[in-house]
């Protein structure tokens, strides 16, 4: 690759389809996101939610908070996409969030796709740390 600051490593994941929420109603997707819709998930994780970037349901790309439940298949991948390499270098709130090309990056995140399925596996903290 000639360009690499144009590649970002990333952590993605789906958006469950559908779900029960506390009351028994089954609610698909998330408030944001429609059910099966890509996000790229942040390092930015709070009580159980993490921050994503995504295509919201009025096709817009937005920030927002979901819980941790709410995203399946959470896997590591590379992005080329100029519009979210784009959306990614331009975060003012939090200019951190993102992971970028070198190899300290792809270490970066993978070890955090373990770390969230850790967690959505139901480990605690204290099992979680090294």
């Amino acid at each position: 690759m000639d360009r690499p600051e144009k590649m970002k490593y990333c952590v993605v994941g789906n958006i469950v389809k559908e779900h029960t929420d506390k009351d028994g109603i089954v609610r698909y997707g998330s408030r944001a996101f429609p059910g099966g819709r890509k996000v790229y998930i942040t390092r930015c994780l709070w009580h159980g939610e993490v921050e994503v970037l995504g295509m919201n349901r009025y096709k817009t790309y937005v920030y927002d908070l979901v819980p941790l439940e709410l995203i399946e298949n959470i896997r590591f991948k590379r992005t080329m996409s100029p519009i979210m390499v784009e959306r990614m270098k331009n975060t003012d709130e939090f200019p951190d969030t993102w992971w970028g090309y070198k190899e300290e990056d792809r270490i970066g995140a993978m070890e955090y796709v373990e770390l969230l399925n850790r967690i959505k596996a139901g480990e605690t903290k204290e099992q979680t740390l090294p």
